[in-house]
């Protein structure tokens, strides 16, 4: 899942380093250059960070691993996944979508974002004043493993909160801004942007019309919380 979706799935209330390590795992593999995978069991388990604040700040990014695995095994993403497929493999072909499979995997998480942003926008906010609170989390976990990169992750970690991009995520045109930005950082052409971003954002609705459809029941929200 991305960002806003681990926050808006699994926040508890009142224990906001937990919270804001929700999407720890995220932002550490996207702001740090080298050892930006961590072990969060083990970390958790440490008799040091077990004594320490970021016992719970650790609960919350173990809890971000697990999230993801259990959303991937889902019966919704599996659903999506294999519904558009045919689609994108087009996009590929007629419109130089690289890595259609690693795109429309992303696409899907993006969306999601997109629907839960847009029917829960107060909590984005509390997204936002929740990691500008347990900042300091963030940093003292780094100090703790003694990496190398704390000033790297600092800056952009402050121009993540600086920008609140999340909430471009409420229009498709921003969904398909961000998967030409997430390309680029991974030096994955993109050949459709500008020219063809009509053409992407067109198959952006279908996938979010299907999230809507395999997910009316009992709504989205709903559907991801009982992915466990």
């Amino acid at each position: 899942m991305n960002f806003f979706a681990h926050f808006l799935v699994d926040r508890i209330h009142q224990k906001s380093n937990y919270n804001a390590a929700l999407i720890a795992p995220d932002l550490f593999r996207h702001f740090l250059r080298e050892n930006n995978r961590f072990n969060w069991l083990h970390l958790k388990n440490e008799p040091e960070i077990i004594a320490s604040n970021l016992h719970v700040f650790c609960e919350g990014g173990l809890q971000h691993i697990q999230r993801d695995k259990q959303f991937h095994q889902s019966p919704l993403f599996d659903n999506i996944y294999h519904k558009h497929r045919i689609d994108w493999i087009n996009l590929a072909k007629n419109h130089g979508l690289e890595r259609w499979w690693f795109s429309l995997h992303v696409s899907v998480e993006l969306i999601i974002d997109k629907i839960l942003i847009n029917n829960h926008l107060n909590e984005l906010f509390e997204f936002y004043n929740t990691l500008v609170l347990e900042r300091d989390s963030y940093i003292n976990l780094l100090q703790y493993l003694n990496h190398e990169e704390i000033d790297t992750f600092k800056n952009r970690f402050d121009k993540f909160l600086e920008s609140q991009y999340l909430f471009h995520y409420r229009e498709f045109t921003g969904i398909a801004y961000a998967l030409h930005r997430i390309h680029g950082s991974l030096k994955i052409s993109t050949p459709w942007h500008p020219n063809d971003v009509s053409v992407i954002t067109a198959a952006l609705q279908r996938v979010e019309t299907s999230i809507i459809e395999n997910t009316n029941n009992i709504g989205l929200l709903a559907t991801l919380q009982a992915t466990s």
